[in-house]
């Protein structure tokens, strides 16, 4: 079943908002004001952006997946390729960065292993992780709808997901349980983190798996009080693993994320915002916002450490959703004319 576009208003409205928590996340443009405002922010409010551009990539891919009697293969291909050129693309970007930085501080084999490990694994930078991690997670959710529903495939996430929640802000209590422990010593021997297309990823793009095939009935006051319910428990567990200090690996995966996400998505989707220009350059902006940004804090983290514009926690948000905004509106004019840089989103 396809959705009626007027629905996807909602989408794109939301995916922008997605997008500049995430440069807010980067940013903690409370810090310099206010300890707790920050701590609410940076623990709570913005790690709800990331899962939410993983549910809408899987909703918005599997309802076109679910449209095609033939060729599924042939979009699934399709899908992969144009998410490899944009990761290599991105890759190829934030590489001169990675030389500057060999350049200055020199360079050994085993940071050139570090960086195709973290090319393949977990992310060639900063932020970009994204699209390799999406490219594992759609492709696993494609391979198992070959043979399970999206219910199923979802419910085989689940565990891999609670891995990654006891390997991030539930570490402090996991590594105190001996054969967990031994596991995750393990694991992070090899891998940085746990924000991958396996342990993170596939659970969100099957939600949007599931999502496709259903119709979100209810009015929207409905799905906002829940959200608010979830957000509450979230909110009480951040507490609760700060109080602990059992987040000592991360703070962006939680037990209460998952069903906070879910009532989210479902309150997005029962808007009925219709599409217009806006929203159009909206939902543009929102993936080219996601993946630019980290120019922006590299260059002002080299050279405006001591300024106002990064000493100034509000002064260094501002000024990075300005330029990242400035820059992915221009890209996208320029692209209208040089098409080859539409493969960069």
């Amino acid at each position: 079943m396809v959705r009626e576009r007027k629905q996807y208003g909602a989408l794109d409205l939301a995916k922008f908002i997605a997008a500049i928590l995430i440069i807010v996340l980067h940013t903690n443009p409370f810090s310099s004001y206010s300890s707790i405002l920050n701590f609410g922010f940076r623990s709570i409010i913005t790690v709800i952006a990331v899962p939410f551009f993983f549910i809408t990539s899987g909703f918005l891919f599997c309802t076109k997946l679910n449209s095609l009697n033939e060729d599924r293969s042939s979009y699934f291909k399709n899908y992969i390729k144009r998410l490899g050129i944009m990761y290599l693309l991105w890759s190829a970007v934030y590489f001169i960065f990675v030389a500057i930085d060999w350049i200055k501080n020199g360079v050994t084999v085993n940071d050139v292993l570090q960086y195709v490990k973290r090319f393949f694994f977990e992310g060639s930078y900063s932020t970009i992780w994204f699209l390799p991690a999406l490219i594992t997670a759609v492709s696993i959710v494609y391979l198992l709808r070959k043979k399970l529903s999206y219910e199923k495939i979802f419910l085989l996430a689940v565990p891999f997901y609670i891995i990654a929640c006891l390997g991030s802000s539930y570490y402090g209590l996991a590594v105190k349980i001996p054969l967990v422990s031994d596991f995750y010593n393990a694991y992070f021997s090899f891998f940085d983190t746990v924000k991958n297309g396996i342990l993170f990823g596939w659970v969100y793009v099957a939600l949007g798996g599931v999502f496709s095939e259903k119709t979100i009935k209810a009015k929207p006051c409905k799905y906002l009080v829940l959200t608010g319910v979830f957000f509450i428990f979230m909110v009480g567990e951040t507490v609760v693993q700060t109080y602990l200090k059992w987040a000592t690996n991360g703070v962006d995966t939680k037990l209460m994320l998952l069903p906070l996400s879910v009532c989210l998505f479902c309150f997005v989707m029962s808007l009925n915002i219709k599409p217009n220009p806006a929203l159009v350059w909206m939902r543009k902006l929102s993936l080219l916002m996601f993946l630019s940004q980290r120019i922006f804090l590299t260059l002002f983290d080299w050279f405006l450490t001591d300024t106002i514009f990064v000493q100034n926690s509000m002064v260094y948000f501002i000024s990075i959703l300005g330029l990242t905004l400035i820059f992915s509106f221009a890209f996208i004019v320029v692209s209208n004319k040089i098409r080859l840089l539409k493969k960069f989103y």
